[in-house]
């Protein structure tokens, strides 16, 4: 998630000043999928506090972001920003004092430590093996202090997440409507800890009482209304199974071979995205092999910086030009996909089932933007990248992101 975090500074009232007016209203929650990371080290599992207010705070600052900008239309940048703060705390773009949260969160009904501690398996355990794909920061971790991550299994993790308004939000039911509508984005899509985007630490919220909503599924028809593309393949009755299917679908689209490469499972070929070639444009010739002349059509272009940056590029027999490519601005740039096993209801028999999705939040602003290499930038995405990027072309033609929902719907 790319979470904004407030400026230190802010003088938060105190709980106890004004419990006796608050009510408290309890969603029932519960891990679907291995958790990885989410302590005060982002790949480390706290065993004394594993799940944090504070963190799902900032989710929820970023799904409430989302829908004030593309649903609710609630003003420019600016002006969400100041209504942000206001309702979520923060200090503002001006001089004036930070202000305190009006929504208030707490978490209870925590497994305890020791059952938390006998929850967590090794990054490389044959349970996993299936979501290598995204666990590569465990498998490339360096710090063997860190080394192996550990992840906490997704059985019998359950806990409540509390949260009240504030007594200025008493009479003000827009505003409450917002929270709660926010809180069924994040029980639907959020998650919990290190690589949530792809669909690890995923919640599903079983029960609200008071507002019953949160805990129904989003439609299509739904994050429509955000400007946003949901697509769902038939459900899986094992949250892990339908996550994987998700993952295997963005592996492929970026690497299998017959789409993404050519040549043969045992000799893949060249990548038929341009990265690969705009990199050996861009750097001198004498870095590349003889028998790898650039001659990828697209020109130096990265489009799959569409799935998140940096990108690690690396050349097994051209070790000259493994390059880390970041955006331009900024160190990093987040997906604007999210892979997730999204609960569809349960079978017949009462048992849960679960869709492999794809949700695909705006992202037109980032086929603007830049990446940089070797001290220069370079497009991420131009309108002609597409009739000579297979993977692209084969599959709709539009732009990497349409292309993969495409494919992943197959």
């Amino acid at each position: 998630m790319s979470i904004r975090v407030p400026d230190g500074g802010i003088e938060m009232p105190s709980l106890n000043d004004i419990e006796p007016v608050l009510k408290w209203y309890t969603l029932n929650c519960e891990l679907v999928t291995p958790m990885y990371g989410g302590g005060v080290k982002s790949v480390v599992i706290d065993e004394q506090m594993p799940i944090r207010a504070s963190s799902i705070r900032g989710q929820l600052r970023f799904w409430w972001r989302l829908l004030a900008k593309h649903k609710w239309q609630l003003g420019d940048d600016k002006a969400i920003q100041k209504q942000e703060f206001a309702l979520w705390g923060g200090m503002g773009a001006s001089d004036d004092d930070g202000v305190a949260s009006q929504v208030f969160l707490r978490v209870t009904d925590v497994p305890s430590s020791n059952k938390i501690r006998q929850s967590l398996i090794d990054y490389d355990d044959t349970s996993l093996s299936k979501l290598k794909y995204v666990l590569f920061p465990a498998y490339n971790e360096t710090d063997p202090a860190l080394d192996p991550h550990k992840l906490l299994k997704a059985e019998d993790i359950n806990w409540k997440l509390n949260f009240a308004f504030s007594p200025a939000l008493i009479n003000d039911t827009t505003r409450q409507n917002q929270i709660v509508e926010t809180l069924r984005w994040w029980a639907c899509f959020g998650g919990l800890g290190f690589r949530s985007r792809k669909g690890l630490g995923s919640v599903r919220v079983t029960e609200c009482t008071d507002f019953p909503i949160i805990a129904q599924p989003l439609s299509s028809e739904d994050v429509q209304q955000a400007r946003c593309q949901l697509v769902q393949r038939n459900p899986n009755k094992n949250p892990i199974e339908a996550l994987q299917s998700a993952i295997n679908k963005l592996s492929d689209f970026r690497q299998k071979v017959g789409l993404a490469r050519s040549g043969t499972d045992k000799s893949p070929g060249r990548s038929r995205w341009p990265e690969p070639d705009a990199l050996r444009r861009i750097y001198p010739a004498s870095k590349h092999d003889k028998n790898h002349a650039p001659v990828h059509d697209a020109g130096e272009v990265f489009p799959r910086a569409l799935f998140g940056l940096p990108i690690n590029f690396h050349f097994p027999k051209e070790r000259a030009l493994n390059t880390m490519v970041g955006p331009s601005q900024g160190e990093r740039l987040a997906s604007p996909l999210l892979l997730r096993a999204v609960y569809a209801g349960d079978d017949k028999d009462g048992n849960a089932q679960w869709h492999p999705s794809a949700l695909l939040t705006p992202y037109q602003h980032i086929l603007d933007m830049q990446v940089e290499v070797n001290g220069h930038q370079y497009p991420i995405w131009k309108e002609d990248t597409a009739e000579h990027t297979r993977p692209i072309s084969e599959n709709g033609g539009q732009d990497p992101m349409q292309a993969f929902l495409t494919y992943f719907a197959k």
